[in-house]
């Protein structure tokens, strides 16, 4: 006996209310009383990628049931697109978006792209100005179009937008602060490789939680942003200022690709109590280069540190973490001189954390030397434990790299080695005597104890002992992995 299908409508409604759209719909052939009830549920999910044609027609007739039965449509979400003379589209927002506080909305979410964008000629749509006259709109998704005055040339009435998210959207200052200062509830704020857009200052939003901007190099745009309720930040190419003396209490993640910096001093100023997550890539000052200058970050509860560059940054940390990790990825293509000594710096003030190193050569420019390596010698300098140290390029040019790298550094496995170098480089590591760098070598030589290779199991996921004899032919190198396992004595 099919039991559930005798449920009033409202548990029924209920039971939708978890299902998909497509779902939902589907249910209409399991029985007579589940024919129709679909189309009474209530959230609403229409989107014009679901249909092959005549998405108006059928969205007008469901919204119209809906307004004729005076049904309560608690959550509504509409996705569709425009074309640049779509007359239709246009009215059918004009009708419904002014009706649906009369249907007792509760959450309105809007995902609405210009056609013409996702083509190679692009013509320039402009945002109907009734949708920020959507009172309950909470969620706003826009894509490929202009947005200017002609927008919010009427009065701004989405007072509940919680979620608002542009992306290749031709928009200017003044439309954009105007947006921001008529909805003071924006948690999360997402601006995607818009144009025209010079200056974000996003301070008045006191509930902003994620905030996220992505551009190309050739659109300069200012970022001041620091609310205290901010919980991740995601920047990609961008001017960024950090108010001297800041605390972002609630931040947890904090990214910045090829960002720069107006001043480490302000940013060395801010408190992070919170953070967890640190990605600093390819970030550089206005007028100083990052190397040149020291960045103190206060974050006690760091966890993870990402650094990508091509210069080594001096950083200290305020933290407490009894156990975070970082991982560093240096490209080298300058004199390293004075590189390596830097890298002990840089290593030394990262001792306390779990280090991963990657490093990419330029083979032609690495040259021994030795001054630099006995002058770290003479000096008393420690060592710093690598956990996993991974060598790019042409490693014909290992032995010059890896002599400076191990007198500065204890890797207990190097990985990222090919296939068809790991001989050669076994050979390297195991050799006691002989070749021309054994003046160098015999600096950090005596302290290495053991060395073993390993090969991956991607079905058991962990490392197993090999031998060269027992690797795989030459035809399947590329589907394996391997590293070498070194043990060094205690300092």
């Amino acid at each position: 006996m099919d039991r559930i299908s005798e449920l009033s409508d409202d548990i029924l409604h209920r039971i939708l209310y978890f299902l998909s759209q497509e779902d939902a719909v589907r249910t209409s052939v399991l029985s007579k009383s589940w024919r129709d009830i679909w189309c009474t549920r209530p959230n609403l999910d229409l989107s014009d990628t679901n249909f092959k044609q005549e998405f108006l027609s059928t969205a007008e007739k469901t919204l119209q049931r809906y307004c004729d039965q005076r049904m309560c449509l608690e959550e509504f979400r509409l996705s569709i697109s425009l074309d640049y003379s779509d007359l239709k589209s246009v009215w059918f927002l004009e009708k419904w978006i002014r009706t649906l506080p009369n249907m007792g909305v509760k959450e309105f979410r809007l995902s609405i792209y210009s056609k013409d964008s996702r083509r190679r000629r692009q013509r320039r749509v402009n945002l109907p100005s009734v949708v920020f006259e959507a009172e309950s709109l909470q969620d706003l998704h826009a894509e490929g179009f202009t947005l200017d005055r002609t927008a919010i040339e009427r009065n701004i009435l989405s007072k509940h937008l919680k979620k608002l998210r542009l992306e290749k959207v031709n928009i200017e200052d003044g439309v954009f602060e105007n947006i921001i200062s008529s909805c003071p509830l924006i948690e999360t704020l997402s601006v995607k490789s818009c144009k025209r857009l010079r200056n974000i200052k996003a301070t008045n939003l006191l509930r902003l939680k994620k905030f996220s901007f992505s551009s190309s190099p050739d659109e300069k745009c200012s970022i001041e942003i620091h609310p205290a309720s901010l919980e991740t930040i995601k920047i990609e190419f961008a001017d960024v200022s950090f108010p001297k003396g800041a605390e972002f209490h609630s931040l947890i993640s904090l990214y910045m690709d090829r960002v720069i910096l107006s001043s480490f001093d302000d940013f060395s100023s801010c408190k992070f109590p919170s953070l967890s997550n640190l990605a600093i890539l390819y970030c550089d000052g206005l007028d100083e280069s990052i190397e040149e200058s020291h960045v103190f970050i206060d974050a006690p509860n760091i966890n993870t540190l990402g650094y990508h560059g091509l210069l080594i940054p001096s950083f200290s940390f305020a933290t407490t973490s009894k156990e975070w990790s970082s991982t560093l990825f240096l490209l080298l293509t300058d004199d390293p001189s004075l590189w390596l000594l830097q890298l002990h710096k840089l290593l030394e003030s990262l001792s306390r954390s779990e280090i991963s190193l990657s490093i990419r050569q330029s083979v032609r420019i690495f040259k021994e030397n030795l001054d630099l390596v006995q002058d770290i010698k003479c000096g008393n300098k420690p060592t710093v434990v690598v956990d996993k140290l991974k060598l790019q390029g042409d490693l014909s040019y290992f032995s010059p790299l890896s002599n400076g790298l191990f007198c500065i550094c204890r890797p207990r496995t190097i990985g990222e080695i090919n296939y068809t170098d790991s001989e050669s480089v076994l050979k390297n590591l195991m050799q006691r005597e002989g070749g021309n760098q054994d003046e160098l070598r015999q600096l950090w030589l005596p302290d290495l104890k053991e060395v073993s290779l390993e090969i991956y199991d991607r079905n058991r996921r962990e490392w197993d002992p090999t031998s060269l004899s027992d690797l795989p032919d030459n035809e399947v190198w590329k589907y394996i992995s391997i590293r070498f396992a070194l043990k060094w004595r205690e300092n």
